[in-house]
């Protein structure tokens, strides 16, 4: 399965204010994994850059981080998963406020 990977472009890592989608995201990158659990692992740096895994099928914006509290990834049906300290949240809509 295709996930989309989207970035807070400046991250609360989950304190503050929810961030507004899609203006304060970035789409970087299109991951193949069998999971959210599975594309978050693909795109943290653990033994070397989360960029240069296989799994990462496109990569759309050089980022220097790790999928991290406050970021979304988006399943090939567009629901959207917001990530938080522990698992996720589905979000129905995120809209700009």
């Amino acid at each position: 399965m295709k996930y989309n990977v989207y970035h807070a472009i400046n991250p609360t890592f989950g304190f503050g204010e929810p961030l507004k989608f899609p203006d304060e995201y970035e789409k970087v990158a299109v991951v193949d994994a069998d999971s959210l659990e599975d594309t978050f692992r693909i795109t943290n740096h653990i033994d070397k850059s989360w960029t240069t895994n296989s799994e990462v099928v496109e990569l759309i914006k050089l980022h220097n981080r790790s999928t991290s509290v406050g970021d979304i990834v988006e399943d090939e049906t567009g629901v959207r998963h917001l990530c938080k300290p522990c698992g996720w949240e589905v979000i129905e809509e995120m809209e700009k406020q």
